[in-house]
């Protein structure tokens, strides 16, 4: 059974390229059965790789999209793929596709996976997990007030914070979790 990764996306193109992947994907996510028989439905990458003319065999595509959306001309929707995000899957994308820019936001908590390509569409910095509360996506501004409020302790930066953090995961059993997007080409 592999861990998930959850990648947020941002497809961006000055042409209709970007509508023509919309309306391609939007239209297999609406069929009643899928181009080939799979575990993910008809939001299987694989349909996607199919549908653009590749065998599915040849391309790294475990894992399906949800929330597709397009507002003018940004297309967003999130994937949920086995392990890593599928980068044979965003490849083929720009070889059909040659005008859209890729942007993403990558989670593998379970492999500490938190990666993001662009500041833009995702600023913030860290994923900050305390105890039952929610999750939270900060900048390391946000990330090291909700730290200084959480420890009662003005920390002056991140380094100082994450001292105290290690420090109270090793004798309270991990109640704080801090995660630091790494910015990937």
């Amino acid at each position: 059974m592999p861990n998930w990764a959850i990648c947020e996306y941002r497809l961006v193109s000055e042409t209709s390229e970007v509508k023509d992947l919309y309306e391609r994907m939007k239209k297999l996510q609406e069929m009643k059965e899928p181009l080939k028989p799979n575990g993910f439905g008809a939001t299987w990458l694989g349909n996607l790789v199919e549908d653009l003319g590749v065998d599915f065999n040849k391309v790294q595509c475990r894992g399906s999209w949800d929330n597709l959306d397009l507002d003018g001309n940004v297309l967003s929707f999130y994937t949920e793929t086995a392990w890593y995000r599928c980068t044979e899957v965003e490849d083929l994308i720009k070889e059909k596709y040659p005008s859209i820019d890729i942007a993403f936001k990558c989670e593998e908590p379970g492999m500490a996976i938190y990666e993001k390509n662009d500041e833009t569409f995702f600023p913030e910095d860290y994923v900050l997990d305390i105890e039952d509360g929610e999750t939270l996506y900060l900048s390391e501004e946000e990330t090291l007030e909700e730290l200084s409020d959480y420890f009662g302790i003005d920390f002056k930066d991140m380094d100082e914070a994450m001292i105290l953090v290690q420090e109270n995961n090793e004798k309270d059993d991990g109640r704080v979790w801090v995660n630091k997007y790494e910015l990937v080409e």
